[in-house]
């Protein structure tokens, strides 16, 4: 058996940590659980834990499957194992053949059922090239469903068309992201529901019992939502239509009702790395343990990391995941069905200020699983904390874009042996663009990530209220953003002329 500390100075790696080495050399066969600190280095070790795999022939490259949730992170991590895999070949480490054809298996989580589904949606009477709709689509199937009941009981949610419609796809989603029969939420909201009448203390007066009675209008609307919902699932499957989060449940559905493909699945892939595991919903954890229950997986995950909560994601499952994996005769023998768990705490990114401060606040968290606090790698500075108070947000705007002129503007810029960058966290997208014209009036390129600050863009909105009036002419406000806005200048007075001319041509 070759070592993952001589792969590494064979490669000419950095050598793993004890950390490192425990998970790379982790029991081929076995479930490991890898509870991975930020900035701990996870993606190289799994790269490098595949590299061991085959260097020791435990597997050979096409039988490795990886999975993560975005694809950034899959190509990144394809990459990392597509390099390391050649460096293993050129140093004549072990012998493997290199088929550019064959690679190993890098995907998304939702890539991998979209995939499953298509190949196999003909066993639950599904058509495998079923139109996926996007975000546009499903609100107007979503929207014409809604327009069209007579339920009175919507009239009662005193909620706008389109606040019911979002209601409504939500609704769905969840159910499918959660595994729920509609009939067992209708039960619960029935039962939840009767308990009304219970003494709560004075009406307009604060009890421990607001909670509960402001809960009671939410469930009280789920039976009118849940038959929308129920109804929105009929049209899509009766024009052949998927979304891509129905895509997981129609995979796990197939799994369930045919193990042969859960077989088939375990016979091609002999490894499984499952990345941010914390975050994977109820219905992605059912299938991966459909598929992969008893065989050898490693899931790598952090607890307080989670940021999926929202679609039904918890990091319990961290907890969870020796049970979810368990072979079924280890479930009765052993609770943690014969998972072993590993720690990767070192941070190779942050100074000590900063885990120090990342240690506190997560210490009073509670995930149900150990884990071992962040420590700092032996190249650590000390590291400096800056805090500010502003009075207003465009205050605050003008000292975060004096701090950055200082280290990355014009004249920091020339002096530096080599080009710095920083990052801007912002929780919202409400005041980004402050912010930016802030930095640069200061001198400091901007580049901002992500779609959703497109939109206040005045160019943008002069072009997404166009093609909403060619879609929609009775558009009101984005027709008056376009007939007074700089392409046509009309003015308040013609713009109310062409209004009374509109009334007496209705």
């Amino acid at each position: 058996m070759i070592g993952a500390a001589e792969i590494a100075v064979r490669l000419g790696l950095h050598p793993p940590t004890a950390e490192q080495r425990a998970v790379i050399e982790a029991d081929p066969r076995g479930r490991s659980l890898v509870v991975a600190g930020a900035g701990s280095g996870k993606t190289e070790t799994m790269a490098n834990r595949v590299v061991w795999l085959l260097a020791n022939g435990h597997v050979q490259v096409p039988e490795v499957l990886g999975l993560t949730f975005t694809r950034k992170a899959a190509g990144e991590l394809a990459e990392r194992v597509r390099e390391r895999v050649a460096q293993l070949v050129a140093e004549g480490i072990a012998e493997i053949e290199l088929d550019p054809l064959e690679a190993a298996t890098v995907s998304t989580y939702n890539a991998f059922a979209s995939a499953i589904y298509r190949e196999h949606a003909l066993l639950i009477g599904r058509e495998p090239d079923a139109a996926v709709l996007g975000e546009a689509s499903a609100w107007q199937l979503a929207r014409s469903i809604v327009a069209a009941s007579a339920d009175p009981r919507l009239v009662e949610l005193d909620a706008s068309l389109d606040k019911v419609t979002g209601a409504v796809l939500g609704l769905s989603r969840a159910l499918g992201e959660n595994v729920a029969d509609p009939r067992d939420v209708r039960a619960m909201a029935r039962e939840f529901l009767a308990m009304h009448d219970l003494p709560i203390g004075a009406p307009r007066k604060r009890t421990p019992y607001d909670s509960f009675t402001a809960a009671l209008g939410v469930v009280d609307a789920l039976a009118p939502l849940l038959e929308l919902a129920e109804a929105y699932a009929e049209a899509k499957r009766a024009r052949g239509y998927v979304e891509f989060s129905d895509q997981v449940a129609l995979a796990l559905q197939i799994c369930s009702a045919h193990p042969e493909v859960a077989v088939a699945h375990r016979e091609r892939y002999r490894t499984v790395l499952l990345d941010e595991y914390q975050d994977t919903s109820v219905v992605q954890t059912r299938l991966l343990g459909t598929l992969f229950a008893g065989h050898s997986v490693m899931a790598v995950g952090d607890p307080d990391q989670s940021i999926y909560g929202w679609r039904g994601a918890s990091a319990a499952n961290l907890a969870r995941f020796g049970r979810d994996f368990a072979a079924p005769a280890d479930d009765a023998a052993d609770a943690s069905g014969g998972a072993v768990v590993y720690d990767l705490s070192t941070s190779w990114r942050n100074p000590r200020i900063v885990l120090d401060a990342a240690n506190a606040i997560i210490e009073p968290l509670d995930s149900g699983i150990d884990k071992a606090p962040l420590a700092a790698s032996p190249f650590a500075t000390a590291g400096r904390l800056d805090c500010v108070w502003a009075e207003t947000i465009d205050d605050e705007a003008e000292l975060v874009a004096r701090w950055f002129a200082a280290r990355l503007g014009p004249e920091a810029s020339s002096t530096a042996a080599k080009p710095r960058t920083g990052a801007l966290l912002c929780r919202t997208f409400a005041n980004v663009e402050v912010f930016t014209e802030a930095l640069r009036r200061h001198g400091v390129p901007v580049h901002v990530l992500g779609v959703a600050g497109l939109l206040d863009q005045p160019v943008i909105a002069d072009l997404v209220s166009t093609l909403r009036v060619l879609h929609d002419p009775t558009a009101g406000a984005e027709l008056i953003r376009v007939l007074g806005g700089a392409r046509w200048a009309i003015g308040p007075a013609d713009l109310a002329a062409l209004a009374g001319l509109a009334r007496w041509l209705a």
